[in-house]
């Protein structure tokens, strides 16, 4: 909004409002029954889009979740000051409003899989990764993983750190969550380390600094010593540390996987599909690899919109955008709209197709490995360019690209 080009003629268009409209909207109108069954396992963000979009276009179906609870890390990880419950709460809400049929507190390990396998046409895997990442080193053991205490929070079992001074391994956006609940909790210092540049980004990063989070780098940490209070680097440096907490990701567990569904170093493998090598078993969200929620959703609105025309035996058409002629791009095109704000369909009109958001640097600013880089040409025109010996193929410049721009293709 602060970069709106539509502030030049009267303000920007409003994202805020309209995101906070979406909230009184009911659950829309489901489509007739088709009679397809669907079984979706895994109640996160991924789980629950990919649901969402079948139940919509009147498939059957069921969703298994482990927990009492809907949401994943939405409700178990993500700190109440930047996701409000009431906000959560009435997502789940629309969403149970579809009919989806839930199986609430329902493990799945093999021998159930093999069940939920034989009674419906597809299984979608969206279990996410829940199994913390963990280096071994001299008083590891003493350390407690970001998802246990984040989760802990969530779940109403805080941690005393009443002018406890805190260290957090790891910097990027889940180190910085931390980093914020710790000084929630009564720290009277915290400090991130990583053995690279941070991988924190935006809101994250800004909420943790703005509570006093000291980040240092490149930190290669060699022990920990409960008694001492200490942790030591290889550098010869040392901190104090009342409490350490270890944020280097998760993974998933698959345990529960027959072996006709090919892992690749701890991930499912799928095609562009998002289908395994199973053809009937499909599998979306960080279980195919750690990204954000946006990525998690996206997975499943594709996936879903991808089952359903398989499973109807339709044709798939990818969406044709219209591109605007460049030369209309002018404020003089368009009127200056006065008082407030209408209605979604009026504010969402006002766009002046000006590709001022095409030009943001956030996929520059996300980019953990630094592989892209913004090039200027002469004539005033510019490119955003990958540096392949650098790309690792995360994907995070195609989740936080607000126009599309970027585009992930599978290595041949």
């Amino acid at each position: 909004m602060q970069s709106c080009t539509r502030a030049h003629l009267d303000k920007p268009l409003e994202i805020d409002m309209m995101g906070k409209l979406a909230l009184e909207l009911p659950a829309p109108q489901k489509e007739p029954p088709t009679g397809h069954t669907i079984a979706v396992i895994g109640g996160g963000p991924a789980g629950m889009s990919a649901a969402w979009q079948l139940a919509l276009k009147g498939h059957v179906v069921d969703l298994y979740e482990s927990t009492d609870k809907l949401g994943g890390k939405l409700e178990l990880c993500i700190p109440k000051e930047r996701l409000p419950r009431q906000i959560l709460k009435r997502e789940v809400s629309r969403f149970v409003e579809l009919g989806v049929r839930l199986h609430l507190s329902t493990k799945v390990n093999g021998k159930k899989f093999d069940e939920i396998y034989k009674s419906h046409e597809v299984v979608v895997l969206a279990c996410g990764a829940h199994q913390p990442r963990k280096v071994s080193f001299p008083g590891s053991e003493d350390l407690i993983s970001a998802y246990d205490f984040l989760r802990d929070i969530n779940l109403g079992n805080k941690p005393d750190l009443e002018d406890k001074k805190v260290v957090v391994i790891g910097a990027g956006n889940v180190g910085m969550d931390v980093a914020s609940e710790a000084y929630n909790h009564g720290a009277v210092s915290v400090i991130a380390v990583d053995i690279q540049k941070p991988a924190a980004s935006g809101v994250e990063m800004e909420i943790a600094k703005a509570k006093g989070t000291q980040i240092f780098w490149p930190k290669f940490t060699e022990r920990f010593d409960k008694s001492e209070r200490k942790i030591f680097f290889k550098d010869g440096t040392s901190l104090d540390a009342d409490f350490v907490v270890m944020s280097i990701g998760d993974v998933p567990q698959l345990d529960f996987l027959p072996p006709g569904i090919h892992v690749e170093r701890g991930w499912i493998a799928v095609n562009n599909k998002y289908q395994t090598s199973d053809v009937k078993v499909y599998a979306i969200g960080d279980i195919t690899g750690l990204g954000l929620v946006t990525h998690a959703i996206g997975h499943g609105r594709i996936a879903g919109d991808i089952i359903h025309y398989e499973l109807m035996h339709a044709p798939r058409f990818p969406e044709i955008k219209q591109v605007i002629p460049y030369e209309k791009i002018k404020t003089e095109y368009y009127d200056v709209c006065r008082g407030d704000f209408v209605s979604p369909e009026v504010s969402a009109n006002r766009c002046m197709s000006c590709a001022t958001c095409r030009d943001c640097r956030m996929c520059e600013a996300t980019c953990y490995w630094g592989a892209i880089s913004r090039v200027e040409h002469s004539g005033g025109s510019y490119e955003y360019v990958v540096d392949d010996s650098l790309c690792i193929g995360c994907g995070f410049c195609a989740g936080v690209c607000p126009c599309g721009v970027w585009e992930m293709v599978e290595n041949v």
